[in-house]
């Protein structure tokens, strides 16, 4: 008997306890909706007469809902899920995060300021109730601005935390390592749109055909890649060929585009692609003076590709052969 009122005490204990628990969880999130259900302009109103660079950084640690609904106004204007840094451009901001410090301050301003925006933005209520290592968010947009230094680190934070992303515009990625990438990939594997630059000078060269293997290996819903100043060569046209197998539009930005190597990549692929060449230098093509923008499309013919393209107007009812489409990018000059 005495064992038995002590079973069912204990477990009374225990499940008194999770209802406190639970009791405890649900007051939070009603205190946290409690201050979002507020009018969000009058805490604007307040807060941005405040140091910007001190509102950025001392409010979300005050209270996650003040922190959400100052960032989100910086950040999420449009109110899509979008997290779009290129907010830091402004010119109250921009001297902060990309002239003042080495390069090692710029990395811990940039890691401060996204520690808050994944805090602020977290699906869960204004504290960690479940003891969870990693909080995710709802974000699946994610814009970088041209010359902020982002390394691995804030990379992979911000993958593990944005799960759903569908959308990645990334044209600050000479910092990017190969290993980086592939463990940013592992968790963007819902990927549809992505754009990412600058593929140039050494360090990025050394890494890009891990970087696109790990795209092509994790992103199957990958449509859509604009690469910035990549060098087409045929090294490069087989890496993009063999990895990037799901995408239905390709877009080169500034890049330097070879001969052989656009020979190579029309030639293996084997599919109906869009490629458009935007600002781009054709190696060896002195005295040629190319449109700002030519579009390039894949068009099956049977078994086989068949090329146009619209960079002549008076030829634009024409279709090619791979090589024949590379000669006629050429053909001024022969």
């Amino acid at each position: 008997m005495v064992g038995a009122c002590g079973t069912r005490k204990k477990a009374s204990t225990t499940t008194n306890k999770r209802m406190n628990q639970e009791d405890l969880a649900e007051s939070r999130q009603m205190s946290f909706n409690r201050w979002l259900d507020l009018p969000s302009g009058i805490f604007e109103q307040i807060f941005f007469k405040l140091d910007l660079i001190e509102m950025l950084f001392f409010i979300p640690l005050v209270c996650k809902s003040w922190g959400y609904i100052i960032l989100k106004a910086i950040f999420d204007k449009e109110d899509t899920n979008c997290l779009d840094l290129s907010a830091l451009e402004d010119e109250h901001f921009y001297s902060y995060f990309f002239y003042v410090g080495d390069q090692d301050s710029k990395a811990m301003k940039l890691m401060s300021l996204l520690v808050r925006l994944m805090h602020a933005f977290a699906s869960d209520g204004p504290n960690d109730v479940n003891n969870c290592a990693i909080r995710t968010t709802p974000i699946t947009k994610l814009l970088f601005p041209p010359g902020l230094f982002l390394n691995d680190r804030h990379l992979i934070y911000l993958a593990e935390r944005c799960p759903k992303l569908k959308f990645l515009y990334l044209p600050c990625a000479q910092h990017i390592t190969g290993k980086g990438m592939s463990r940013a990939m592992r968790c963007w594997r819902g990927i549809e749109t992505m754009c990412y630059a600058p593929l140039v000078n050494i360090p990025p060269h050394l890494h890009l055909p891990r970087i696109v293997e790990e795209i092509g290996k994790n992103c199957k819903n990958l449509g859509y890649i604009n690469l910035g100043w990549l060098d087409l060569n045929w090294q490069t046209a087989e890496v993009l060929v063999q990895n990037l197998k799901s995408i239905r539009k390709l877009s080169l930005e500034r890049g330097c585009i070879s001969k052989y190597g656009l020979q190579i990549f029309l030639s293996r692929c084997k599919k109906n692609i869009s490629i458009m060449f935007i600002s781009c230098s054709f190696r060896y093509s002195q005295g040629i003076n190319y449109p700002s923008t030519i579009r390039v499309m894949g068009i099956p013919e049977g078994r086989r590709i068949r090329w146009w393209t619209d960079l002549y107007p008076h030829r634009s009812e024409e279709l090619h052969t791979s090589k024949g489409l590379v000669s006629l990018f050429w053909e001024r000059q022969e």
